[in-house]
């Protein structure tokens, strides 16, 4: 805003302009409340200092906000204005153009058509934008006058005689976009609701809900069971077990179980009692993590479900958050990558995982009795257990493995230089405690060779591998 501006008495004395195309096109085919609505937006539009919400708009005329809402459409549908958003309710003003011209429709064609209609809505007076509401869908989707009066006269026994022309239409406009057009068509479709409104009443009662069925009720009806084939029982079941409170939070959940393929009463019990059930367990890992979230559900469909599809249990992810935590691993990224980890290595259910480290224990033992051996003082590492596994992978006794690191104790790294022992032995067929003074030569240092072991030039070993087409170590 400026740093200069008019006092509000200053403005009043001010003029606004109204395009003579309103005056001469769109004045004559719009009621008193539309034009008003209109001018007072166009004032407030050229005085754009004061600041005027939509409910402040209505109390100024005097009207409801949900009217000065509906007229604001109303001109919507000319192209007068734009909505830019319902809430808050904001509206652009538009350069008026013959292309948004009110339809003209032809006169007496609706006389009989106006007079059935005000008889059916009785708690208020029908506006002439209502009327040509009413007269736009019909010929815009080919809907007969006959058909028009019966779908009013169905809203009004739905939500009685106050019944707002917005919900005619929009009610109407559902049943032209699925073909139903005519009187005969929609007796057909109302003695089919009729048939159902006690099926869906029982589904209504299961959500608290007192009211009325409407389309938008019948429409979810229809979906739930001709598309999805609920039965009505397990819609309704559905509805209760959740203590759901309105159709379309219904509908989703009706979507999730047509998604996880569940259908029946006792199956749909099951999926939601483990669902509970699954979301007890995330916060049980949650809290042995000692990690917050706000919403449980992502947790659950990213890391749960997952690792509940590889085959770990509840007890199992418990210990396996529990040792997380213990060894400050404590991220549900950190424990995907344990759970991960432990699967390949085939370590799925509590007694493996218990066995394996029963095993790594006893491992890491031995692991310490070589390094003793070897005079070195450190604790065993994963490198040590791999190269472990590896010597007795190519044979080797425990006992043979304690001999090899008495020979190589007080050298500067004793696991390289009994690896480099070993595979000397290996080679030669040392295998027991007895047979290694017989090849005493080959325990000596890597840097020293016997005159018996062959010596390869680099040429020599470039050769060999070219003559052979597969070298797999």
């Amino acid at each position: 805003m400026s740093f200069c501006s008019f006092t509000k008495e200053a403005v009043k004395n001010f003029s606004t302009d109204v395009d003579n195309y309103f005056i001469t096109d769109f004045l004559p085919e719009a009621d008193g409340d539309a034009v008003k609505v209109y001018l007072y937006g166009l004032y407030l539009c050229k005085n754009s200092e004061a600041e005027v919400s939509v409910s402040e708009f209505a109390e100024d005329l005097f009207m409801e906000e949900a009217l000065v809402k509906e007229l604001f459409r109303y001109w919507e549908d000319f192209d007068a204005v734009t909505i830019i958003s319902d809430e808050p309710f904001t509206v652009k003003y538009l350069p008026l153009t013959s292309m948004g011209k009110p339809r003209k429709f032809k006169s007496g064609k609706y006389d009989d058509f106006n007079k059935s209609i005000q008889l059916l809505i009785t708690d208020r007076m029908i506006s002439t934008t209502e009327y040509t509401e009413y007269f736009a869908v019909m010929e815009d989707y080919g809907i007969t006058q006959d058909a028009m009066l019966m779908i009013a006269k169905y809203c009004v026994d739905l939500k009685g005689g106050n019944i707002g022309g917005k919900y005619i239409v929009t009610v109407a406009k559902d049943l032209a976009a699925r073909g139903i057009t005519t009187a005969s068509g929609l007796e057909a479709e109302l003695s089919d609701y009729n048939m159902k409104i006690g099926e869906l009443q029982r589904i209504l009662s299961a959500m608290g809900l007192k009211r009325k069925p409407d389309i938008d009720d019948f429409n979810y009806y229809n979906k739930w069971t001709k598309e999805m084939m609920f039965s009505t029982e397990s819609v309704t079941f559905t509805a209760k077990k959740l203590k759901i409170k309105s159709p379309a939070y219904l509908d989703k959940i009706i979507s999730e179980l047509y998604g996880a393929k569940i259908f029946q009463k006792k199956d749909i019990e099951t999926y939601f009692t483990e669902k509970e059930e699954l979301v007890e367990l995330t916060k049980t890992l949650l809290r042995e993590l000692s990690v917050y979230v706000e919403v449980v559900a992502p947790v659950v469909e990213n890391y749960v479900n997952p690792w509940r599809a590889l085959g770990f249990d509840n007890d199992t992810l418990i210990f396996l958050a529990n040792y997380c935590f213990k060894r400050r691993k404590r991220s549900l990224e950190a424990m995907d990558d344990t759970v991960n980890l432990l699967y390949k290595k085939g370590l799925v259910t509590l007694s493996a995982i218990g066995d394996y480290i029963k095993n790594r224990a006893k491992e890491d033992e031995f692991i310490k009795e070589i390094l003793s051996a070897a005079a070195t003082d450190r604790l065993p590492n994963e490198w040590d257990r791999q190269t472990l596994s590896a010597w007795r992978e190519w044979g080797f006794s425990d006992e043979m493995i304690i001999a090899c690191a008495s020979i190589a104790r007080g050298k500067t790294n004793p696991i390289v230089y009994m690896n480099t022992i070993l595979s000397n032995w290996k080679s030669k067929g040392v295998t027991t405690p007895d047979m290694i003074k017989e090849y005493d030569g080959a325990i000596r240092s890597s840097s020293q060779h016997t005159d018996n072991e062959r010596h390869y030039t680099k040429e020599e070993l470039n050769k060999l591998i070219s003559d052979i087409d597969d070298v797999d170590f």
